[in-house]
């Protein structure tokens, strides 16, 4: 009996079929793919890959020989452009420094060093490369081009000048510094020549500082400190009040009192110089011992020559005060100081207290305040011995003791004789007045035989009144 062949299931042989086709398809992609990435790969075998940068140019898919032309066009064309202080500008030409390309290989080694068949490999890498492109020149010729240059021409080129301090008459300013167009020509040259051997394209002489500029400009700290330090010392007006007369110190002569110290180049006033202005206006106002007129008691005027009477300006104080008044820098009235002082500054400068004394009368007045207090007769030194009072002057009463004794002495400063007195007032060295209560009489030609030694014998009553009232400084006539 025979047996009945079995069937296969239908799904399981549609499972088959499509397992086939598959395997089939995937061996055409397989071959698909394998022609594709060998057809890149010899793509890529004279050209560079995808990214490839080479001193900055993007290289992507060209080949060797384009990038050589490129370089070379590149360097037949090549030009600098030099902007340069005030908008003006020069432009070097590749003809006028006889550029050329000299190929060294370098481009070649680049694409030697790259494998074609590895591509894939070379996804997502850097492929930035830098080599020297040597790219000559005549370097005489662009020394000439640079010194062809208008801006390197000595006739164009204005010399910058410093910020410095002006007087505008009432102020210092500061004027601000020229910067010029004068240039560093080694630094110019040099800054040209770099750009050059780099191929820059443009450069600015302004930006790689090659211009010669300014030693000093109008923010500098010194300067401004000195135009403020100037202001100050200036701005003042000072009045010297010498009671008789003003000076001004104006700003100018202030201005001439001024010294700049050359290290730190801080300023002072020249004290020497302003103690000896003070020094020349004493020749002006002292009117001590000076010439004068005086309306005697009898009512007689005579003339007056002798004597140290008067004004007196005390220098080193009113100096002192001057310059005092100058460092505050205030505007201000200084009143002098004086050694010694008149009454008044008015006519002969005697005001109302006064002692009088004529030789001729043998008498002496005594006046305070406009009012005589003293008509006494005197007795004052013999002249035929050499002793006659000093005359015709007025001198200021240098002092007043009481008691006190008054001493002589010989040639040889042997001691001559010794007096002692109740009152003494010198008015010109050892001359004075001053009591004598052993003289028995005074007045008429007694001092023509019994005279004194110089000085002015009073009645004790008389020169008592006189001491009582008296001060320091008061004028002392003789005539």
């Amino acid at each position: 009996m025979k047996k009945k062949a079995t069937e296969k299931p239908k799904g399981k042989k549609k499972k088959k079929v499509l397992k086939i086709v598959l395997i089939g398809l995937l061996g055409i992609l397989a071959v698909s793919a394998v022609g594709i990435y060998g057809a890149v790969g010899y793509y890529y075998q004279d050209r560079f890959y995808s990214g490839t940068i080479i001193n900055g140019v993007d290289c992507s898919e060209k080949s060797v020989a384009y990038i050589k032309s490129m370089v070379k066009q590149e360097a037949e064309s090549y030009s600098l452009t030099i902007q340069e202080r005030g908008g003006t500008q020069d432009v070097i030409q590749s003809a006028d420094i006889q550029v050329s390309y000299n190929d060294d290989g370098s481009i070649d080694q680049i694409m030697e060093e790259q494998n074609p068949w590895f591509w894939v490999a070379s996804i997502g890498k850097d492929k930035n490369y830098s080599v020297n492109l040597d790219n000559s020149y005549d370097e005489e010729s662009l020394d000439q081009a640079i010194a062809n240059m208008a801006c390197m021409k000595e006739e164009n080129m204005t010399a910058p000048a410093d910020a410095y301090l002006k007087d505008n008459g009432s102020s210092y300013e500061i004027v601000p510094e020229v910067e010029g167009n004068t240039l560093d020509l080694e630094k110019t040259k040099e800054t040209i020549k770099k750009a050059v051997d780099n191929r820059e394209k443009e450069i600015s002489l302004e930006d790689a500082s090659c211009y010669v500029e300014p030693a000093v400009r109008r923010d500098d700290s010194k300067l401004v400190q000195e135009a403020e330090q100037l202001n100050q010392m200036t701005s003042m007006e000072i009045v010297l009040d010498f009671g008789s007369g003003q000076e001004k110190v104006d700003r100018a002569r202030l201005q001439g009192w001024i010294v700049k110290n050359e290290q730190d180049g801080t300023c002072s006033y020249d004290e020497a110089a302003v103690k000896q202005y003070v020094i020349d206006l004493s020749a002006k106002y002292n009117t001590e011992g000076k010439a004068r007129t005086f309306v005697t008691t009898g009512g007689n005027t005579v003339n007056l020559t002798k004597g140290d009477y008067g004004w007196r300006l005390w220098q080193d104080k009113t100096t002192e005060s001057l310059l005092a008044a100058m460092k505050a820098g205030q505007n201000t009235t200084v009143e002098v100081t004086w050694l010694y002082k008149g009454q008044t500054h008015e006519g002969n400068e005697i005001n109302g207290t006064y002692v009088e004394i004529s030789i001729t009368e043998q008498r002496m007045w005594f006046y305070k305040n406009g009012s005589l207090l003293v008509d006494t007769p005197v007795v004052t030194g013999n002249p035929n011995t050499g002793h006659g009072t000093p005359a015709g002057g007025v001198w200021k009463l240098k002092d007043k003791r009481a008691p006190f004794t008054l001493t002589g002495y010989k040639e040889d400063g042997s001691i001559d004789y010794e007096e002692p007195v109740n009152y003494w007032m010198p008015f010109n060295g050892g001359v004075g007045i001053h009591d004598l209560t052993k003289r028995a009489a005074f007045g008429g030609d007694i001092y023509l035989t019994n005279g004194s030694h110089g000085c002015v014998n009073t009645p004790l009553e008389a020169v008592a009144t006189i001491y009582n009232n008296i001060d320091i400084n008061t004028p002392v006539v003789v005539y």
